[in-house]
């Protein structure tokens, strides 16, 4: 029991929202390098997501395009818990009407999943917004999901 301060009080809790676990992993890595603080949840599925939201996240990165549902879906998910939490979309191509359609919904960003800056910048830009629900929730964790 030491006094020091919590050293991930401050980080912030992104919810990967992707089908690939590789790619889930290679974000993660990516602002982890990059030098952002973070706490990452990998979801796959929307009652994955619903259960993460729970907890409460800073940021929520989704892949576009996924067999069990999309990222539009994950957005709608998203805004029924927290209408102003940043949200991104990744996707391995630009589409243009997928570009229309995130900038319709007023998603954060909408990036190509290899650009890294763009990521960061995203990141540090939801870190500049209010303070997060998961102060009030408890704080950034893994979901317990039910078998």
């Amino acid at each position: 029991m030491g006094s020091a301060a919590d050293p991930n009080a401050d980080a912030l809790c992104i919810i990967l929202v992707e089908d690939d676990a590789d790619d889930a992993e290679l974000v993660s890595l990516q602002l982890t390098d990059a030098g952002i603080r973070a706490r990452f949840v990998h979801v796959q599925s929307a009652s994955e997501l619903r259960a993460a939201m729970l907890a409460g996240a800073d940021l929520v990165v989704s892949d576009v395009s996924m067999p069990a549902f999309s990222g539009f879906d994950a957005l709608d998910i998203v805004r029924e818990f927290e209408p102003a939490i940043p949200f991104v979309l990744v996707s391995g191509a630009f589409e243009e009407d997928v570009a229309a359609r995130a900038t319709a919904s007023r998603v954060q960003a909408y990036l190509l999943k290899d650009d890294l800056h763009g990521m960061v910048r995203a990141v540090q830009q939801a870190q500049s917004k209010s303070p997060s629900r998961r102060e009030a929730a408890g704080g950034c964790e893994r979901p317990a999901l039910d078998t």
